[in-house]
């Protein structure tokens, strides 16, 4: 169906007044999840109109649920028969049609891409494919290229190559499609702007942030000037761009769109509506980006409020909401306040999915990493060796997470001074890295990175500061010099050299890792302000008391404002000020 056609029939079916802004808003959002297809759009109605969630509600349940909504009684919908039903209907159709009138007649062109439709809206790619290719020739043959009724196929095809994971197929029929598109119907049609739209989406899952870039502009521009600021495609346009810029590591850029989006779906959609909720969460993982950590605290605890006010405790999204919020007091360094939330996290996961079930031991890392933080690495330990335990047994030895799980423990072991522990378990994560990986992925030069940090525990910082060059040349040459891995190890050199005594060397480094997370993130990140505290470190083993004073208070004031008086940086950067002034008496 057409989508304005497909808006109707959901609000008729739905029982619900169409006039309504708010409602034609959320029946847009859920026709196009359901490709327009009448049936899927007939069910979804009458599911809405038997009272078992509202029109807002709907779309957050049928994607957290699918499955179980399929099989729902009330989700057989007016017509009575549900969509395994519809499928066996829609085949015998089609071999009715193909019986009677052949392959290539019009009413078989029908039923097939009827048929596909319906594969498509149930998550059948393959089954899909294979009618989209058919229709899509036989229309191509039959009426041309150029005719719409054959561009609208090609566009099928390129969503069901998409649901596939097979981008680079969608992309080539998709620019195929947009082409065709600006040239019959010109730039400013609706349906070139939507396949413009489209081709955005498949370059961003390329990676080819530039090019999706560039179309979604192009794509926002327009729906601003025809439908308007304030137009339910302008405001998902909006959502993608900013989408795009946190790809391209544009965190300012997208925090802008993404503050619009917020406010327009606030006052046109309401505080409680998931699409709301779901703007609220996206901006709170840019300011996460952002280092803006007071920021991300302050949407997470409205998002949880609202998701257990409406969902219920129990809700998986209420869930995943708490355990955001848990992560965000773990990067303020909230370790208790973290603790608790993953406490409740990691008990509701155990009761809902099951001890083996991966978000519980995801859970399960989490709470171990705060137990680590908060100095409870006992704890911490009997967690990891559970989490590498059942990672090994369901995942396999050589899978990425349980490669991880054992980093993890090592860093524990590593904590809880068992060095030759720690550095058996990472020698192993080395090699299991480097033979699957290979020399050169980031997360093999990580391993190398977390061996000399066991290396620099023991005490051995030759062999540690022989590890960090290595890293440091590899997040160069692969990263560039201004990415954060490169910075970081940057640190981590200066950090053994100067415990090497190598005083003149770390400062050079300790001052390129200021000024650049000074250029890059700003002077009040947590990380510039640990980069000033660590060069004023420095300058106080080179004698240069003054400058270090000068830096001291700097990092004190930031502290102060930034993390309050009492928190355990703040007294430390007071501690290291106090020191200073005490040389600079002498």
């Amino acid at each position: 169906m057409k989508e304005n056609d497909a808006i109707e029939l959901l609000l008729k079916s739905s029982c619900l007044n169409p006039s309504r802004i708010d409602f034609q808003a959320d029946a847009l959002e859920i026709v196009r999840e359901l490709f327009c297809v009448p049936l899927a759009i007939d069910q979804a109605g009458a599911y809405i109109a038997s009272g078992a969630t509202s029109i807002g509600d709907y779309l957050a349940k049928y994607l957290e649920h699918r499955k179980i909504l399929l099989s729902h009684s009330e989700f057989t919908g007016a017509s009575k028969y549900n969509r395994t039903e519809a499928e066996t209907l829609r085949n015998k159709v089609l071999d009715k049609r193909n019986k009677i009138f052949g392959v290539e007649h019009p009413a078989t062109i029908e039923a097939m891409e009827g048929l596909g439709s319906t594969y498509l809206g149930l998550g059948k790619h393959i089954e899909a494919k294979r009618l989209m290719i058919q229709v899509l020739d036989a229309k191509t043959k039959i009426l041309g290229v150029e005719h719409s009724s054959t561009i609208k196929a090609m566009g099928n095809l390129a969503s069901t190559y998409y649901g596939l994971k097979r981008y680079t197929v969608a992309e080539k029929l998709e620019i195929q499609v947009l082409d065709a598109r600006i040239r019959v119907l010109g730039v400013e049609h609706p349906d070139t702007i939507h396949a413009m739209g489209n081709l955005a989406a498949t370059c961003r899952s390329l990676g080819k942030y530039t090019e999706a870039k560039k179309l979604e502009i192009q794509v926002l521009d327009a729906r601003n000037r025809i439908l308007g600021v304030e137009h339910p495609d302008t405001i998902h346009a909006m959502e993608n761009l900013a989408g795009t810029y946190n790809d391209l590591g544009k965190y300012t850029e997208a925090e802008k769109l993404e503050i619009l989006v917020l406010d327009a779906r606030n006052r046109i959609l309401g505080v409680e509506h998931p699409n709301t909720i779901r703007a609220m969460v996206i901006l709170a993982a840019t300011c996460r980006n952002l280092g803006k950590y007071a920021e991300v605290e302050k949407l997470e605890i409205q998002v949880l409020d609202a998701r257990t006010r409406i969902l219920g405790v129990e809700h998986p999204n209420t869930i995943n909401a708490m355990a955001k919020l848990a992560s965000t007091y773990y990067k303020l360094r909230k370790y208790t306040k973290a603790e608790k939330l993953e406490i409740q996290v990691l008990n509701a996961r155990n009761r809902i999915f099951g001890v083996e079930h991966t978000d519980t031991i995801k859970a399960m890392a989490n709470l171990a990493a705060t137990c680590s933080n908060l100095g409870k690495h006992t704890e911490a330990e009997k967690l990891e060796i559970q989490v590498l335990d059942a990672r090994n047994r369901i995942l396999g030895v050589e899978h990425p997470d349980t490669i991880k799980a054992m980093a993890n423990l090592a860093a524990t072991c590593r904590n809880l001074g068992k060095y030759t522990e720690a550095e058996k378990l990472e020698i192993l994560v080395l090699d299991a890295r480097t033979r699957i990986l290979g020399v050169e992925h980031p997360d093999t030069i990580k391993a190398m990175a977390n061996l000399a940090s066991t290396y620099y525990g023991w005490r051995n910082y030759t062999e540690a500061e022989k590890l960090e060059i290595q890293v440091l040349n590899a997040r160069n040459k692969i990263l560039g010099v201004e990415h954060p891995d490169t910075i970081h190890a940057m640190a981590n050199l200066a950090a053994t050299c100067r415990n090497m005594g190598k005083y003149t060397e770390a400062e050079k480094l300790d001052i390129q890792v200021l000024d650049m997370k000074t250029r890059i993130f700003g002077v009040e990140h947590p990380d510039t302000i640990n980069a000033m505290a660590s060069l004023a470190v420095t300058c106080r083993k080179l004698g240069k008391y003054t400058e270090a004073e000068r830096l001291e208070i700097q990092v004190l004031d930031a502290r102060n404002r930034i993390l309050g008086v009492e928190h355990l940086d703040t007294i430390s950067a007071m501690e290291n000020l106090a020191a200073t002034c005490r040389k600079l008496e002498k």
